[in-house]
């Protein structure tokens, strides 16, 4: 729950940095809201929730403790590769730090919404390492694996993207057709 004052600094900020990015839409500042704003652009719309942190240097694994709530409010919004989960944190003298929420797992993004290209892979190596999939390419030269096109937002790049697939989650099957007629007719009892 958040608490205090409203960061009008801080949202200022982000504010701008999102206007470089796209169109932006801002939702009422509400202490149940999943996300702070909106970014449309071309193919991509990406959800923003905003939070305020100690320590800038952070680990990916670090902020996942610290920012549960945050991170469990964002997963609960469905990823496509047309929709976009980020977490934007940012420091009480102004600096911001952008991730890309996966299913997961967390990936460093830059301003631009650009997946970092020395991003590492560590929170990577615990989900395929659990899952039985081989480990990111060292430097034998061993290609990774090729992450889910779910996981991977329109405009990026999936250089670093760890693969991660909630195995419990199945395409609904839905049948359209006409309704049966009744056993009985309208009015008696069946």
């Amino acid at each position: 729950m958040a608490r205090g004052r409203k960061p009008l600094i801080a949202l200022s900020e982000a504010k701008h940095i999102a206007e470089k990015r796209g169109e932006v839409r801002y939702f009422r500042h509400e202490p149940d809201m999943i996300c702070t704003f909106v970014i449309y652009t071309s193919g991509l719309v990406a959800l923003v929730r905003v939070r305020r942190v100690e320590r800038i240097r952070i680990t990916a694994d670090l902020l996942e403790r610290e920012a549960a709530e945050d991170l469990a409010a964002l997963r609960f919004i469905v990823s496509s590769p047309e929709i976009s989960r980020e977490l934007w944190i940012y420091t009480p003298k102004g600096t911001f730090r952008f991730f890309l929420v996966l299913a997961n797992s967390l990936t460093e993004l830059d301003r631009n919404g650009q997946l970092m290209p020395d991003q590492p892979a560590a929170s990577a190596r615990k989900s395929r390492a659990a899952s039985g999939a081989t480990a990111p390419a060292g430097r034998s030269g061993e290609e990774p694996a090729a992450p889910e096109p779910a996981d991977i937002p329109a405009g990026s790049t999936a250089s670093s993207l760890p693969v991660s697939t909630p195995g419990s989650v199945s395409n609904p099957i839905v049948v359209v057709g006409e309704n049966p007629p009744p056993d009985h007719e309208v009015g008696e009892m069946p």
